[in-house]
């Protein structure tokens, strides 16, 4: 086997042992993000409250099958953004532990950092994780540990979930 073809084969062999490792990694955190943060369903959700730390709290209802934003101001909201704060009640969770084991305020959840409020069921939001960057979440008497991917939404103001201004008619 001349030199070139050796190295070609060595390094074939090292992109496939790359790719199954990859491809192991991705099954793995699949696994263990089978168990959602709640069991509400995102789209049956009719009322909302948020509430954080200096910002200013947001309230809204579904009515029609659209979002109205009743606090801070009462106007209709956009169904896209209100969803994605809606979809937050299904978030993976990646590690859970009774309430009763863990210290909240150790975690910042007493007092909370934020609330999310869906249909009665309270989520209260912490600090993140240093390690991972995962927020702890206090939901239902456990303390989970969610990847953070949702904190720009509920830290947002206002005006980001109300519709988008259309566009000037074109002359």
């Amino acid at each position: 086997m001349r030199r070139r073809t050796r190295t070609n084969v060595i390094l074939l062999a090292m992109v496939v042992l790359l790719g199954a490792a990859a491809y192991a990694e991705i099954r793995r955190q699949r696994a263990l993000m089978q168990d959602p943060l709640t069991s509400l369903d995102p789209a049956a959700i009719k009322s909302l409250a948020i509430a954080c730390q200096g910002c200013t709290a947001r309230r809204f209802e579904k009515v029609d099958g659209h979002w109205l934003m009743r606090e801070p101001k009462s106007q209709p909201a956009n169904d896209n953004a209100v969803a994605r704060l809606a979809a937050i009640v299904r978030a993976p969770v990646r590690y859970r532990r009774p309430a009763a084991e863990v210290d909240p305020s150790k975690l910042g959840l007493d007092p909370p950092v934020a609330t999310l409020e869906a249909d009665g069921t309270l989520l209260k939001f912490g600090t993140t994780d240093a390690i991972r960057n995962d927020r702890y979440v206090e939901a239902g008497g456990t303390i989970a540990l969610v990847p953070d991917r949702f904190s720009a939404l509920l830290f947002a103001t206002p005006e980001n979930e109300l519709p988008e201004p259309s566009a000037p008619p074109k002359p």
